[in-house]
C-alpha cells in the first residue's frame, strides 16, 4: 500500500510540474535543481571549509558553523524556520554532514541534541526545524539522537530582536535536562540553524553540564 501511495504521489508531482513548473525557493526563477535552488543561488552559499580554532564559551567546549549567514543561506534559514519550507532540510543536512565529516567532528560524539524551542513556539509551527535538521543528520551519519530530554522551560523573546547584552539575559536559565541520566558521561553535539553570540548554545550546554555530560560542542549551519 505504501508503495502505491508513493508511486501515485510521484505521478501527481510530475503532472503538477508540467502545469506549474518548479521555481527556485529564493529567487523564484524556473528551476529543477536538486534542492529547489537554482545554480545562481547555490553559487551564493558562502561555505566555511574549516574553523581551526572553534569558538568557546563558559560551558561549550567548541562551536563550529559551516556557512556565512548571508544571501542564499540567510533566505533559506528564514523559509525553513518561519515559512514551513521543510524540504530545505535536504540542503542543510548535506551541508552539515559534509562539514562534520570533512573536519572529523563526529569522531568522538556520542549523541546529537537539537537546540529546543519552547512549547508555545512548537505549537505555532507544524514542525520543529532544529529537530528536523538533527534527525536528518542523525540518520545520515548513524549518530544517536536525543530530542526529548533537553527542554526549553521559559519563553523568551526572539534573540534576533535583541543586542548582545540583552541576548545573554534573555536566555539565562531557560533550558533544563529533564532526564539527566540520558546525558551523563556523554560527548554531545548540539545542533542549531544559526550561531550568533553563542548565548543560546552556552545555556543549553550549561543544562547538559549540570546533567553531567562529559563534553558539549555545538554545530550550526551558519554564523
Amino acid at each position: 500500500m505504501q508503495g502505491v501511495l508513493e508511486k501515485t504521489s510521484k505521478i501527481f508531482r510530475a503532472m503538477l510540474d508540467v502545469v506549474l513548473p518548479p521555481v527556485c525557493y529564493v529567487c523564484k526563477e524556473p528551476c529543477r535543481g536538486k534542492y529547489g535552488l537554482c545554480d545562481d543561488c547555490l553559487d551564493k552559499i558562502h561555505r566555511l571549509p574549516y574553523l581551526a580554532e572553534p569558538q568557546r564559551t563558559a560551558y561549550l567546549d567548541g562551536a563550529w558553523f559551516a556557512c556565512r549567514y548571508k544571501e542564499t543561506i540567510k533566505e533559506c534559514v528564514h523559509l525553513f524556520k518561519y515559512s514551513g519550507y521543510a524540504g530545505l532540510v535536504d540542503i542543510f543536512r548535506d551541508i552539515a554532514v559534509n562539514f562534520i565529516r570533512k573536519n572529523r567532528l563526529d569522531k568522538d560524539i556520542d549523541l546529537l541534541v537539537p537546540v529546543p524551542a519552547h512549547r508555545v513556539k512548537r505549537r505555532e509551527k507544524s514542525y520543529s526545524h532544529t529537530d528536523l535538521l538533527a534527525r536528518a543528520i542523525s540518520q545520515e551519519m548513524s549518530i544517536p539522537l536525543d530530542s526529548r530530554n533537553l527542554k526549553k522551560i521559559r519563553w523568551t523573546r526572539p534573540q534576533s530582536e535583541l543586542d548582545k547584552e540583552k541576548r545573554l539575559a534573555n536566555v539565562r536559565n531557560s533550558f533544563l535536562a529533564v532526564e539527566k541520566t540520558a546525558f551523563c558521561g556523554k560527548k554531545i553535539l548540539l545542533i542549531d540553524d544559526v550561531y550568533t553570540t553563542g548565548s543560546t548554545a552556552n545555556e543549553c550546554a550549561k543544562a547538559l553540564r549540570e546533567a553531567r555530560a562529559d563534553q558539549v560542542f555545538s554545530f550550526a549551519i551558519a554564523r
